[in-house]
C-alpha cells in the first residue's frame, strides 16, 4: 500500500458529533450535504468520519463519531452541525479501495508503516470519503482515504 505522511493546514470544519449506530452515518452525511447544498456553501474536502470509538467496534453497537467537511469559509452553525477550527497537523495517510468490510486491514498496515518509521499515532482515526455511498452505487469502486494524526518521534 502506498502512504504518505501529509501536513493538513488550519481548517474551519463544520462537523456533526453523534453516538448512535454507525448505520446511521448516511443520514448524518446527508444532513451535511443537504446543508452545504442548501446554504451554497463553499467546501475543500469530501465528507470525512472521525472514529473515537475503536474502528473495529463500530458495528456492535453505539459508536461515537463525528461526520464533518472541510469549509472554505466562516459558516454559521445550524441544528446539530457545528463550525469549529482544527489546528494544522501531521497526517499518516493510506488508501482503501473497494468495500469497507476489509479496512481494519488497511489500518493495520498503517500502524505498520507508523512502527517502522518511529511515528506516534497521537489521535483518533479519520477516513475521507473520496467515493462512497453518497456519491457511488458500486461498493466495489468506494475509495477512502485513511489518516492517523501522527508526530516523528
Amino acid at each position: 500500500m502506498e502512504h504518505e505522511v501529509k501536513l493538513i493546514p488550519d481548517q474551519k470544519l463544520a462537523v456533526i458529533n453523534y453516538k448512535g449506530p454507525i448505520e446511521d452515518l448516511g443520514i448524518l452525511i446527508s444532513k451535511i450535504m443537504g446543508w452545504v447544498e442548501a446554504e451554497e456553501i463553499e467546501v475543500l474536502s469530501e465528507p470525512f468520519v472521525i472514529y473515537f470509538s475503536p474502528r473495529h467496534e463500530v458495528n456492535e453497537g453505539d459508536a461515537v463519531f463525528d461526520v464533518g467537511i472541510v469549509l472554505k469559509g466562516d459558516e454559521d452553525e445550524k441544528d446539530i452541525i457545528r463550525v469549529v477550527d482544527m489546528v494544522g497537523h501531521k497526517m499518516l495517510c493510506g488508501i482503501h479501495e473497494g468495500p469497507t468490510d476489509n479496512i481494519l486491514d488497511t489500518y493495520a498496515e498503517l500502524v505498520d508503516v507508523a512502527q517502522k518509521n518511529n511515528y506516534d499515532i497521537i489521535g483518533s482515526p479519520k477516513e475521507v470519503l473520496i467515493k462512497n455511498f453518497y456519491n457511488c452505487d458500486d461498493e466495489k469502486e468506494f475509495v477512502t482515504e485513511i489518516q492517523l494524526p501522527i508526530i516523528e518521534m
